[in-house]
């Protein structure tokens, strides 16, 4: 007799299918209900009562600073606009003018904010009273702050530059090279230029250290550190998001002291307890919808399968998948065949990109891809993506799941080993049995 199980598949929509009567359900890594707070601008405002390892901002603060806020982009999940409003009333309460605050969307490489973006974001009212500004990573006027253990020269964005005080806004949830989102990583990379960036997610994303959940021994976030330091990010404030990509609670202070302390917190409600690898993991791209973004939770479900095993994952992508993206994927799979790999590291350990003129996120998630389909047979399913742009991409392909179901019975052993996760986007899988 199959059982039956519904999960989240495209955005908020429920998914019923069945699970065939020869699997050995592992894992049903279901959504993990969380208590969420009622009131985000009250909960901001006790978290800026009491910073970890930080005075009030209002002890920081005296009335001729000029303060640069630097705030995440549309990938991210948060309440921005309700966050950012408290923030700014606090400062008001410490005496900032109105004409001594910027507002700069940290968005590394990824694109500039329409001003309609900006205006249903965070309101007509902010943006007209207080300067924003769409970070340029290409911009001829960023100024060095560091440089990288390569011996390169890190640029910020000069408005950040020029502040006295330095306050980022970000999220923190597990993060393919990161570890973990949030903390310095709102300075760099979210307002550094193109080239640094390149240099240190090339040179870090597949060192040893390197890995989602990883903070300790991890390199890339060593460095992110670092350069946070040198830029002189001061004071943070962190959404900690849940497997729903809400709100659990906030952390606000030391950029270091603060987003580890929301790393604690994060841990105790995304990890996921796995007994052992599976033959078969069917995963989900939620929360994510931009191109770019919905290959990440291939990285879990890369923790969690056998090598050489099957991943369906099933995507909802709304938007932002060009054709120049989808082609370096074709012409990669041509190029390296068998081998790709030994493709991605070598364009990574020689500094060159995959997607020739792409963001770094593009390359990004070309290189994290392609080294996961050189291990795995992936199986793609979605009603955004047609079937000839998911095989350009090298995924096999199904119409919907019990197609990919029946697809999976030519990869995977009989009566196969499976675990099903729900929420691929905001998850920490923890593997009892390493094999």
């Amino acid at each position: 007799m199959k059982m039956e199980k519904a999960f989240t598949l495209y955005g908020s929509q429920k998914v019923n299918f069945k699970i065939p009567p020869q699997w050995n359900l592992l894992t049903f890594a279901d959504f993990i209900d969380q208590p969420v707070p009622s009131d985000i601008s009250e909960l901001t405002k006790k978290t800026l009562r009491n910073p970890i390892q930080s005075p009030l901002l209002k002890d920081h603060l005296s009335p001729s600073d000029r303060v640069a806020v630097l705030i995440e982009d549309l990938t991210r999940a948060s309440p921005k606009r309700l966050i950012l409003e408290s923030l700014l009333e606090e400062l008001d309460d410490a005496g900032i003018h109105h004409n001594n605050i910027s507002v700069v969307i940290s968005l590394g490489t990824h694109r500039g904010l329409t001003y309609e973006e900006l205006e249903t974001t965070f309101g007509r009212e902010l943006i007209e009273t207080y300067e924003f500004i769409n970070h340029d990573c290409h911009a001829p006027d960023l100024v060095p702050v560091g440089r990288l253990k390569t011996g390169l020269d890190v640029k910020i964005n000069r408005t950040a530059y020029e502040a006295t005080f330095r306050i980022g806004i970000g999220s923190i949830f597990p993060h393919p090279m990161n570890g973990f989102g949030g903390g310095g990583k709102i300075l760099f990379p979210g307002v550094a230029d193109f080239d640094a960036i390149r240099e240190h997610h090339f040179k870090y994303t597949f060192h040893e250290g390197t890995g989602l959940g990883k903070i300790q021994g991890n390199l890339f976030y060593e460095q992110v550190c670092a350069i946070a330091r040198s830029a002189k990010l001061d004071y943070v404030i962190n959404s900690i998001l849940d497997q729903k990509d809400q709100v659990y609670d906030l952390v606000s202070g030391d950029p270091v002291r603060a987003h580890l302390a929301g790393v604690e917190k994060s841990k105790k409600i995304i990890s996921q307890r796995f007994a052992k690898k599976s033959d078969l993991t069917i995963i989900t791209s939620f929360p994510y919808a931009e191109g770019p973004q919905i290959v990440k939770p291939l990285v879990p479900a890369s923790m969690v399968t056998k090598e050489g095993g099957c991943i369906i994952l099933a995507a909802d992508c709304s938007g932002n998948l060009p054709d120049a993206f989808v082609d370096s994927f074709e012409r990669f799979h041509y190029r390296y065949g068998d081998n790709l790999l030994g493709g991605v590291l070598d364009h990574f350990e020689n500094n060159r990109l995959i997607m020739e003129g792409g963001a770094i996120d593009f390359n990004m998630a070309l290189g994290l891809t392609l080294a996961t389909q050189h291990r795995f047979k992936i199986i793609l399913v979605s009603k955004d993506i047609p079937r000839e742009t998911g095989e350009k991409m090298g995924f096999l392909y199904a119409d919907d799941l019990e197609q990919a179901f029946d697809q999976s019975e030519t990869i995977c052993p009989p009566n196969p080993e499976v675990h099903i996760i729900p929420s691929g986007g905001v998850i920490l899988p923890v593997i009892e049995k390493q094999e």
